[in-house]
């Protein structure tokens, strides 16, 4: 069987069309029902990625690399791409029986994946890789397994207690569900801080006290301002990239606050002294749910659907202000949303075969 994949170079997308691999005896074969587009590889799209020398050491005999680069995991070009989306389980191998966490497979069950590649028609991947859709969730919800679980996650470990301030840096697709959780977890005001204003709208609508842009006011200010000095009880950063969320979110945390790191951050960043770090006792919050072991980042996935089976979060309003696209219009997706960042006003973009 043939499906079409994808591979990023700076600047390019390239789609390609391969055969699949024979189904092994763990492997699922996997009809996509929908993926969608990472901020992380609108970041490696515009060439922003990881140095040889700050690559991480990754899960013990971790393997199955997801690009064909110089033999690192950040190296270009990438692919086959994509590690968000799900669909449905059209063949198992001989020896699949349950998934990895419990529940046992069949064909026709509705899953999310936790690897690569997704921007495809089928894939095949060993069952480890896949996960149930509750069946309280949504097809299309279910498709955001990944992207959702790690943001939902999150946003239950922010360590956000009653009467806290909060400043959410980034107010995307992640930033909208840590938002949500500050809100949930009884926060007294919060703060969104965006480079859009639609995605400001859409903070303000869900019950952001302040919208700040800092392409029209410095933010470190406006949150000191707003805070009288003190600065803020918990600092959220949801930008990633180039690491100027955590600039941002360090200049508003408060003596002995909590810095929440969420975002992927890959360039170097420069003039960051962590002198606050030791004279304020800041706390660090590690929010990436898919990072720590295979059998734990299962788990945490787990965990995080049940608030979403349970609606603690709006989910509609992602799905609301979501741009759609055929796979075939990937390269153009790509083009366009990584021109300008105060352009891209889709929370998530939906990638359908």
């Amino acid at each position: 069987m043939e499906t079409r994949v994808a591979y990023l170079d700076v600047g390019e997308i390239n789609m390609d069309t391969v055969e699949l691999p024979e189904l092994g005896p763990n492997d699922v074969l996997v009809k996509t029902h929908q993926a969608s587009v990472c901020g992380s590889e609108r970041y490696f799209y515009r060439g922003v990625t990881v140095r040889e020398e700050d690559e991480a050491r990754g899960r013990p005999n971790e393997g199955g690399e997801y690009h064909e680069g110089e033999g690192r995991r950040h190296s270009y070009p990438m692919g086959p791409l994509g590690h968000e989306g799900g669909g449905t389980i059209e063949a198992v191998g001989s020896a699949v029986d349950e998934y990895l966490g419990g529940g046992s497979v069949s064909v026709g069950d509705r899953v999310g994946s936790l690897y690569y590649p997704t921007y495809t028609d089928y894939w095949v991947t060993d069952v480890s890789n896949v996960q149930p859709i509750p069946d309280g969730v949504s097809f299309e919800v279910g498709c955001l397994y990944e992207a959702l679980a790690c943001a939902a996650w999150a946003a239950r470990r922010m360590d956000v207690k009653l009467g806290d301030t909060v400043a959410v840096n980034g107010a995307g697709f992640a930033g909208n569900i840590l938002l949500q959780g500050a809100i949930e977890s009884g926060a007294s005001r919060v703060f969104a801080v965006d480079v859009a204003d639609e995605k400001l709208e859409i903070a303000k609508d869900l019950g952001a006290d302040v919208a700040i842009n800092p392409e029209e006011e410095d933010p470190v200010a406006r949150v000191d301002e707003l805070t009288e000095g003190e600065g803020v009880d918990v600092a959220v950063e949801a930008v990633g990239g180039t690491g100027v969320g955590i600039k941002q979110a360090l200049g508003m945390v408060a003596h002995n606050g909590v810095l929440a790191l969420y975002g992927d951050n890959y360039e170097p960043i420069e003039e960051f002294c962590f002198h606050r770090f030791h004279e304020d006792g800041l706390e660090v919050q590690n929010l990436n749910a898919m990072h720590y072991t295979e059998l734990q980042a299962v788990e945490y996935a787990r965990e995080a659907y049940r608030a979403v089976e349970r609606d603690v979060f709006d989910i509609d309003v992602i799905l609301e202000n979501s741009n759609s696209h055929p796979l075939e219009e990937l390269p153009e997706v790509f083009a366009r949303e990584t021109e300008s960042a105060e352009d891209q006003g889709s929370l998530k973009t939906l990638i359908i075969p």
